[in-house]
């Protein structure tokens, strides 16, 4: 995969969030990583780590069936029906799209 070329992006903040970002020891990672949680979220079973102990993989994959979901064309994560049922409806299991993939300036 190509790596994307970074960009520098800058902002205002108040003088007291300038000192703390300047006593991190890396600011730059500590408000991407920021950024992506508000955006993303945080896995709440692998705690933004991407793995799960096999105990709780195993847990999760035998209940991961009792939930109805579908699969966004774009991204291909699946949600449960119930959270994106509007966007169902109106486009059906086929072509549906999830809530970040069909927003305008979305990107991967």
């Amino acid at each position: 995969m190509a790596r994307q070329k970074q960009t520098v992006v800058s902002f205002r903040v108040d003088g007291h969030l300038a000192d703390i970002l300047d006593n991190l020891p890396d600011k730059s990672t500590f408000i991407r990583d920021a950024i992506l949680r508000r955006v993303h979220g945080v896995c709440p079973c692998c705690q933004g780590r991407g793995v799960l102990p096999c105990l709780i993989a195993d847990w999760l994959e035998a209940r991961l069936p009792e939930f109805e979901s579908v699969e966004c064309t774009c991204c291909h994560y699946r949600y449960p029906t119930e959270l994106v049922q509007d966007q169902l409806n109106a486009t059906g299991p086929r072509a549906f799209v999830c809530p970040h993939c069909a927003a305008p300036d979305h990107q991967h």
